[in-house]
C-alpha cells in the first residue's frame, strides 16, 4: 500500500485497522523541515519501481515539500493518508480547499487519519482551571504551556483553525467525499491525552 504522511516529522503512521503492515507498504513522509532535497518526480519513479519490483519490504521516502503543492501537483493515489498535529495549522479560509486536496490524492475507500488538538477538552480546562488553584501539587507552569502551545502555538507557526468531535465531522462530510467512520476525543499522542483521532473513508 501507498501511505502519504503528511507534515510527518519524526513521527511514522500510526497501525489502524484498515492498514495492513504485515504487508509491505510504501510511506512518503512530507515535510519542511527535512534536509532532503529530493525531487517529487523521483519519488514518484522510485514508487512505481518499487511496485513493479514486488519488493517484500516496507520503504520510506522523505520529501521536503510544500504539501499544499504536493498535492496540486501529484499524479499519485495513496491508499491511505496520515495527518498529525497539522490540520490545526491550515488557516480557517483554507480548510475546505485542503480536504479537497486530500480527495484527490487518496483511493476510493482509503482512509485518512487525523490527530488535532481537540478544542473541547482544552476550552474545558480553561473553564476549570480556577478549581486547580488551590490543590498543593498544582503545576501551575506546565498546565499554561499546554494549554498554550495547544489553543495556539508558537507565532511563527500558529494555530489556524479549531477542531471538535462535531466540526471534524462536518468539514469532511460536507462534500460528500469523505465519511467519518470512528472518532477518539481523548486520545494521547506523544505524550499527551488531550486529542482528537479521528479515522475517515474516501467515498
Amino acid at each position: 500500500m501507498r501511505i502519504l504522511n503528511i507534515a510527518a516529522g519524526k513521527f511514522n503512521p500510526l497501525v489502524t485497522p484498515d492498514m495492513n503492515w504485515l504487508e509491505p507498504n510504501y510511506v512518503l513522509n512530507i515535510d519542511t523541515s527535512y534536509f532532503d532535497k529530493t525531487d517529487p518526480e523521483e519519488i514518484e519513479g522510485d514508487m512505481q519501481e518499487w511496485e513493479s519490483d514486488g519488493s517484500p519490504i516496507s520503504k520510506y521516502a522523505y520529501l521536503n515539500i510544500d504539501v499544499f503543492e504536493f498535492m496540486e501537483r501529484c499524479r499519485m493515489k495513496f491508499g491511505a493518508v496520515s495527518i498529525y498535529r497539522f490540520l490545526e495549522h491550515v488557516s480557517f479560509t483554507q480548510v475546505e480547499y485542503f480536504i479537497y486536496l486530500v480527495s484527490t490524492v487518496i483511493e476510493k475507500g482509503g482512509i485518512v487519519d487525523v490527530i488535532v488538538p481537540n478544542y473541547r477538552i482544552l476550552a474545558e480546562m480553561i473553564i476549570n482551571e480556577e478549581n486547580h488553584y488551590n490543590v498543593p501539587d498544582f503545576n501551575f507552569h506546565a498546565w499554561n504551556i499546554l494549554l498554550t502551545t495547544e489553543l495556539l502555538n508558537e507565532p511563527s507557526c500558529p494555530h489556524a483553525s479549531i477542531w471538535t468531535v462535531e466540526r471534524m465531522k462536518k468539514f469532511w462530510e460536507l462534500e460528500g467525499r469523505f465519511k467519518v467512520k470512528t472518532q477518539q476525543p481523548a486520545f494521547k499522542f506523544d505524550g499527551r491525552d488531550i486529542y482528537l483521532r479521528s479515522l475517515i473513508e474516501r467515498v
